[in-house]
């Protein structure tokens, strides 16, 4: 039996945090419904017959990749088979670059962005949990380890692959570094691959993060590669190893390694923030604020939820107001999604009070941040920072 929309109702002191960093620019969230960086090639017998076929092509190659992003791994297997689909009415926006022609061929990448609500339609509609939040951004630092030593900043190739992956967009979003002399002067190769505490955090709070992904490709042999990402978390880390031996070039196998990392990735934050359902409920909240200015900031920041439906202003006051959030998810994934947007949430589910980072104390609000639990897998040690990692081990032959 279907739950009545207002099914749950709490009451919820709400208030902005206006925290900055100096590169805030880059930590904004990417869009899970749009694929980047498509490359399409295709020949016919005309210039624009074989244009025709690589725009349907790069789209279908696109909806194939945000279906799966947006769904876990082991439902694939439900999901509807693309070539039977009326594609083009879920695009919403095709962006069209790097375009080369020539006698009977075309050759361009492809940005796709999907409508959100009929893909969640044709997804729900095939009985897939969705997720369509992202986790919070990661510091991506690639190292590259060859016969020349040790290289983490510069345009070696190893960093190049990383930048041609649509990271943005993905559910686990990373964040590439500028690479400039503040970056190389606050950590060098070898600070990064031990992941030295002190010259991490510097680079977090240049970047306006609070985890740091260390990529290191060791690719010392002809046509073999070993790849071991480093997650350092404020919380907790862990590590991922791969190791490829298939004889072809470094980047070719770099190229699957990152591929497959960024499964690994995305895959764990589904694991804790997929939504099975798009059945709303209620969320009454208190918004405390000082103004007007800061009331239309809430209020946008509000908006910019991504598991909220809708936001209906009941009460409106000089200094507070009470909202109506229909949401979808539960109480644990919605607290997460307003945290990712400076609303930071804390109490008892009957009376849960949040504040303004920088305001709590002044507040009387004791609220820490509630992240998603992350499913921990049995521990083990390496040689980093001393700490206890879960470890996520594979070989590829």
């Amino acid at each position: 039996m279907k739950k009545h929309l207002f099914s749950k109702v709490l009451f919820v002191l709400l208030a902005l945090s206006f925290g900055g960093v100096s590169l805030q620019a880059g930590v904004q969230a990417g869009n899970v419904f749009e694929v980047q960086k498509i490359k399409v090639d295709a020949s016919a017998a005309s210039t624009s017959l074989a244009r025709a076929a690589a725009l349907r092509d790069g789209q279908t190659k696109a909806l194939s990749l945000v279906m799966r992003r947006l769904t876990k791994q082991d439902e694939w297997e439900k999901l509807p088979d693309i070539q039977a689909l009326d594609f083009e009415n879920l695009v919403e926006g095709l962006r069209i670059s790097d375009e080369k022609t020539g006698p009977g061929r075309y050759l361009a990448t492809l940005s796709v962005q999907f409508k959100p609500a009929p893909l969640r339609e044709l997804l729900r509609g095939v009985g897939v949990a969705i997720t369509e939040v992202q986790s919070q951004p990661a510091l991506l630092l690639p190292v590259l380890e060859d016969l020349e030593g040790l290289q983490s900043w510069g345009e070696h190739w190893w960093r190049q692959e990383w930048a041609a992956y649509d990271i943005d967009n993905s559910l686990a979003p990373m964040l590439l570094p500028l690479g400039d002399l503040e970056d190389t002067e606050i950590a060098n190769a070898e600070d990064i691959l031990i992941g030295d505490p002190a010259k991490l955090q510097r680079l977090n709070e240049r970047y306006g993060t609070d985890t740091v992904v260390v990529a290191h490709a060791l690719a010392d042999v002809d046509g073999q590669l070993g790849v071991t990402v480093y997650i350092f978390g404020a919380e907790e880390s862990d590590v991922i190893v791969k190791t490829y031996r298939t004889g072809n070039p470094h980047p070719e196998m770099g190229r699957r390694a990152i591929d497959e990392v960024m499964g690994v990735l995305a895959a764990r934050w589904k694991s804790v923030a997929a939504v099975v359902s798009d059945e709303k409920q209620l969320l009454q909240v208190r918004a405390s604020y000082v103004g007007l200015a800061d009331w239309t900031r809430l209020l946008d920041r509000l908006n910019a939820v991504d598991l909220v439906r809708e936001v209906k202003i009941v009460e409106l006051t000089k200094n507070y107001a009470y909202v109506d959030l229909a949401y979808i998810g539960s109480v644990t994934q919605l607290v997460s999604n307003l945290n990712q947007n400076e609303l930071v949430l804390g109490g008892s589910l009957t009376s849960r009070q949040v504040a303004n980072v920088e305001t709590a104390s002044a507040l009387g609000v004791e609220a820490p941040v509630e992240p998603l639990p992350i499913d921990v897998s049995p521990q083990t040690q390496i040689q980093t920072p001393a700490v206890a990692v879960p470890t996520d081990l594979g070989e590829t032959p």
